[in-house]
């Protein structure tokens, strides 16, 4: 089953988050991440978490789960480090999108996931009948915009612009309180919205 198949036809709860950038000391400072040290931020994240998304729910992750240390090729250490992370997180089944801090082909990393996709584009993710684009980044266009979809990402933390039917979803996002948040709530206020079609350039 494809991943848009599994999301559309679930009856469970899905929230949606991203960017926790979990074991990033320079998080603290590069975001203005109000902890004592990275051990804090990442303890209150995790506990963020659990304390919104049962077991059984799904969480939807816009990437940028994990930043391992220096240099870009992933190494054991990096991937126990990740694993360690993701077996603190309760929620059985959790979706990631890939951002620009995850792993490109890295099978044991990818294997902590339900499913790992770089963008994912449907109808029916929680019962919304409109489409809704799940890519990390933020587009300026994505399919459906001008008949009313939906656009979340991450990536910007909280830095980006304002766009109807589009929201960054990252904990850092003052309006997020660095909580994950339910899917349908998140849609139905982003439905206050009118559509907002074609930028004109």
């Amino acid at each position: 089953m494809s991943t848009a198949k599994d999301l559309t036809k679930t009856d469970r709860r899905i929230f949606v988050t991203a960017d926790n950038h979990f074991g990033h000391t320079d998080a603290l400072t590069w975001y203005g991440r109000e902890y004592a040290s990275v051990d804090a931020m990442d303890t209150a994240m995790i506990d963020a978490i659990n304390a919104a998304v049962d077991a059984q729910d799904i969480l939807i992750h816009l990437g940028d789960f994990f930043v391992k240390g220096g240099g870009r090729n992933w190494d054991s250490a990096d991937i126990k480090r990740a694993q360690e992370y993701r077996e603190r997180i309760a929620c059985k089944r959790l979706h990631l999108i890939q951002g620009n801090h995850d792993p490109r082909g890295e099978k044991k990393f990818d294997a902590l996931f339900e499913s790992v996709d770089e963008i994912i584009t449907a109808k029916g993710i929680a019962g919304v009948a409109e489409r809704v684009v799940l890519f990390h980044y933020p587009l300026e266009q994505w399919q459906g915009r001008p008949t009313g979809a939906f656009h979340l990402h991450g990536h910007v933390h909280g830095f980006g612009t304002t766009v109807a039917r589009r929201h960054d979803c990252g904990i850092d996002a003052k309006e997020n309180g660095c909580t994950p948040m339910r899917f349908d709530a998140l849609i139905g206020h982003l439905r206050e919205s009118p559509p907002s079609g074609f930028v004109r350039t």
